[in-house]
């Protein structure tokens, strides 16, 4: 199969979703040109997961790791669960687990929502500025090296930033792991995409 390959407003090549491969982690000269495919482990698991490692190969080979936080809407798949209706959006492996979990978390009664999922460079700047300033408490990294740049983070809200003792929070510690949503330790609303 050939991929017809041009060059974005931004630069970058697109096109490349129609090589079948392409989930598989880095394509040769030669499975670019139509040759018989190199076999490699599949990127998912036997549940149809993204695994950490096609997780990482993914981000590599599509440049979206060197691109955190200036992702095309077209790399990104709209998420429910928004506080107030807000919108959201994550990297496709991750809004499908996402979608899979809050779906999950529902049918025990507890209603998973998010205040912030992808934060484009602009926003995160944003925050950042609010965080040194001294105006936001809650720590902020700097645009380019958050997982919300990558589309691989949500913040958790149920009118607050949700912590221990909330039954969201609960139900994301018995749960999330099941999902590839893990917690980072020092902020307990903040859960993160990785594969299984």
């Amino acid at each position: 199969m050939k991929a017809q390959l041009e060059k974005t407003d931004s630069g970058n090549i697109s096109g490349l979703q129609s090589i079948p491969s392409l989930t598989t982690g880095r394509i040769t000269i030669g499975e670019l040109i139509g040759a018989t495919p190199v076999t490699r482990p599949h990127p998912l698991n036997v549940d149809g997961a993204m695994t950490q490692t096609g997780l990482r190969d993914y981000l590599n080979f599509t440049g979206l790791d060197a691109r955190n936080g200036r992702l095309g809407v077209d790399e990104l798949s709209p998420v429910s669960g928004g506080w107030q209706d807000r919108s959201g959006s994550l990297l496709p492996p991750a809004a499908d687990s996402w979608e899979a979990m809050r779906s999950a978390a529902q049918a025990d009664g507890v209603d998973l929502r998010f205040v912030d999922s992808y934060r484009n460079w602009d926003v995160q700047n944003a925050a950042r500025q609010r965080y040194l300033s001294g105006e936001k408490a809650e720590s902020v990294l700097p645009a380019g090296s958050s997982q919300h740049g990558l589309g691989l983070a949500v913040d958790l809200t149920d009118g607050g930033l949700i912590g221990p003792g909330d039954p969201e929070w609960r139900w994301m510690q018995s749960n999330g792991a099941s999902y590839s949503w893990f917690p980072i330790s020092n902020e307990s609303w903040h859960w993160e995409y990785r594969g299984t």
